[in-house]
């Protein structure tokens, strides 16, 4: 059987910017020892997995080179480019739903515009950390680390740590110990989300993002963690404006624009929607008999 692949940037509309990601567009037959080999082939951030669904119109498995993720985002932007372009999605259709291990998501399509907006699950509020030992992971001062609020764990559907600067100049300047980032005691988090007011920009914030160590240490543009961002910046007062634009990616040579609203009041949000562009780059496919 052969099985076909497309390769998406999601976040962009300019081809080998935002976040690349494969789309295995029909993934019956493979099992999760196959679909762990086949994320290291592909070598990218992420590869989504696309099988039927009872519970939704497609059910998605996200794997990143090391990791199966319980909800991710610009594979979920790059899923719904990519099956809309192969016509598994209408072109006129405005709406999808998918499946993943958090729960059933839905998305928002713009089919005039090729934009993307996944709403994203009720944020949880985690655990808070202590501005030292981030800080020195980091390779900053603790003094550059917000203290109010402080660096706290929060859950749009994948738990991220999110970690406010006060500057994008400290920002520009961070040596992650990639290594440190993992080892804080009673981790709780699938990864490291450092972001700034972006003063005097277009976006109102801009943000990077380190993943767990392996081959990718950086990734260009996270829309699971831009969800946490997104809550957290609202809960704790940081914007005025329940929807806003982050900028990720340029730290890597790979910008790109989140879109970002937070519905409900700041003390108790209910959801976050994250919405972006996508480009297909290229297709391919493998049969089982490489196997």
């Amino acid at each position: 059987m052969a099985h076909e692949v497309v390769v998406v940037d999601a976040f962009t509309r300019e081809p080998f910017a935002g976040n690349p990601c494969a789309v295995v567009l029909d993934a019956n037959g493979l099992n999760d020892t196959l679909m762990r080999h086949i994320a290291r082939e592909m070598n990218l951030p992420e590869t989504v997995f696309v099988f039927p669904s009872h519970q939704a119109q497609f059910r998605l498995r996200f794997f990143t080179l090391i990791n199966e993720l319980p909800m991710a985002g610009h594979p979920t932007i790059a899923a719904t480019h990519a099956l809309r372009e192969a016509g598994r999605i209408a072109a006129d259709a405005t709406q999808t739903s998918y499946e993943v291990r958090a729960g059933v998501l839905s998305v928002a399509i713009d089919p005039h515009r090729q934009r993307y907006t996944m709403t994203q699950f009720k944020p949880e509020f985690l655990r808070k950390y202590d501005r030292d030992a981030i800080a020195s992971a980091l390779g900053i001062e603790p003094a550059a680390i917000s203290s109010a609020p402080m660096p706290q764990t929060v859950s749009t559907g994948t738990p991220m740590l999110v970690v406010p600067l006060r500057s994008a100049a400290t920002l520009d300047s961070l040596k992650p110990d990639h290594h440190a980032l993992y080892d804080l005691t009673d981790r709780d988090y699938f990864g490291v989300h450092v972001f700034a007011p972006n003063e005097g920009g277009t976006h109102a914030f801009i943000a990077r993002h380190f993943g767990p160590v392996g081959d990718i240490l950086e990734d260009p543009v996270t829309g699971s963690a831009s969800g946490c961002l997104a809550a957290f910046a609202w809960h704790y007062d940081m914007i005025g404006d329940s929807t806003f634009t982050i900028s990720q990616g340029s730290h890597v040579g790979r910008p790109g624009t989140v879109y970002a609203s937070v519905l409900g009041d700041a003390e108790a949000p209910t959801a976050v929607t994250i919405g972006g562009d996508a480009i297909t780059i290229w297709r391919g496919a493998f049969t089982d008999t490489a196997f």
